[in-house]
């Protein structure tokens, strides 16, 4: 890539969306225990009648708002998790084909990351911060390789001295997307009620806050 601007750019844009990715997945955390709490002490409060039969069911309310409760938020099942035990033992060149829809460039780049950063490539490597720092950058490129995104893949690739495919002004826009895609997200998530019920530190306003999140909640109720 021998523009330096579009070279600044894709760095500062993977920075960017690299942060906020992490940002929405603790954002999505805090808010689906904190929704959990809400529905948990709602339950309490008007149906205490009912009995909990099993504990374990209590993750099944970690999805109470269905907007929120898709991606890295779901738990694998039982199947998923054996497949993604199992994707650990194929060759490094086969994963790449973890997603068919994945763009040339990506998987050629994640190929070459891999075979410096996969985690049977360190074995001899003493824990420390090199070797915490090249699985680091193999969890990115991983990342980036679901997302098939290739300013985040070509990030990584800059880091480990790889070389990189001609960025592109589409890819560039492609990335942009993405980044205002998450900030809505994170603006929604931060709007609601359970949010600001959540970090409230006052105590009286935390609880007119709940007060109407459960009169809307046994609305809502009453209504199905």
């Amino acid at each position: 890539m021998k523009n330096d601007s579009t070279l600044r750019k894709m760095k500062f844009l993977a920075t960017k969306l690299s942060a906020l990715q992490l940002e929405v997945k603790v954002s999505r955390e805090i808010f689906q225990a904190a929704s959990a709490d809400v529905q948990t002490m709602f339950d309490k409060k008007y149906f205490p009648e009912v009995p909990v039969v099993n504990e374990d069911l209590e993750e099944e309310k970690e999805k109470p708002i269905k907007e929120y409760s898709e991606d890295e938020r779901e738990q694998p099942s039982g199947q998923e998790e054996q497949k993604r035990k199992s994707d650990k033992q194929e060759p490094l060149e086969d994963q790449t084909s973890a997603k068919k829809n994945t763009s040339p460039e990506v998987k050629k780049m994640f190929k070459k990351i891999a075979s410096q950063c996969h985690p049977d490539k360190l074995g001899e490597l003493e824990d420390g911060f090199e070797k915490k720092k090249k699985l680091d950058l193999y969890a990115r490129a991983r990342q980036a390789l679901e997302g098939d995104d290739v300013v985040l893949m070509a990030d990584v690739a800059i880091e480990l001295g790889v070389e990189v495919p001609e960025i592109t002004e589409h890819q560039l826009k492609k990335t942009e997307k993405k980044i205002i895609a998450i900030k809505k997200e994170l603006s929604d998530i931060e709007s609601t009620m359970v949010w600001h019920w959540f970090f409230t530190e006052d105590e009286q306003q935390k609880t007119k806050i709940l007060e109407k999140l459960f009169d809307l909640m046994y609305a809502a109720n009453y209504r199905s």
